[in-house]
């Protein structure tokens, strides 16, 4: 087996389950991840078109329906991830939007869908180990879930 291969599955498998637990109680079908997200998460400056693939592979126990969006036709232009239980096909606006145009043209009806990160000042990206933490407290029982989807920074 390949370490870096099940090392990079691992990583996003507790992405993954992290990812559920915010799109469930925040009621959505479908959550968005821009490319500062994943770059925060992942700790990656350049994504390549086999990285999407295995991300998108390994999420799809929680989100079968995912769909890459790049910046340009360049496979390693990611721009944002579309991750979803629900199939994304016959409500996905076609054509270069941001990614709050695209959300705010997918058809009523269509899958419950928002961005993962909220910019918020005072605040920063969540990271891995942030998510780490997070679901070992919530493993343990010692709080329940909670949304997350910023940090809020606090100075010593």
């Amino acid at each position: 087996m390949n370490s870096h291969r099940d090392a990079c599955r691992r990583q996003h498998r507790v992405l993954g389950h992290f990812l559920a637990i915010q799109a469930w109680l925040r009621g959505l079908d479908c959550i968005v991840l821009g490319r500062a997200d994943l770059e925060t998460f992942l700790e990656l400056e350049r994504f390549k078109a086999e990285r999407v693939k295995w991300l998108i592979e390994d999420l799809a126990p929680w989100f079968p329906h995912s769909k890459a969006i790049n910046k340009t036709r360049a496979p390693s232009s990611l721009h944002s991830l579309y991750l979803s239980r629900l199939d994304l096909s016959s409500h996905f606006p076609k054509g270069a939007m941001s990614t709050t145009e695209r959300i705010k043209a997918m058809p009523a009806g269509g899958p419950r869908t928002a961005a993962f990160h909220e910019a918020k000042k005072g605040y920063r990206r969540v990271t891995e180990a942030d998510i780490v933490r997070y679901l070992a407290i919530l493993d343990s029982g010692l709080e329940k879930p909670t949304t997350m989807s910023n940090v809020q920074i606090v100075k010593a």
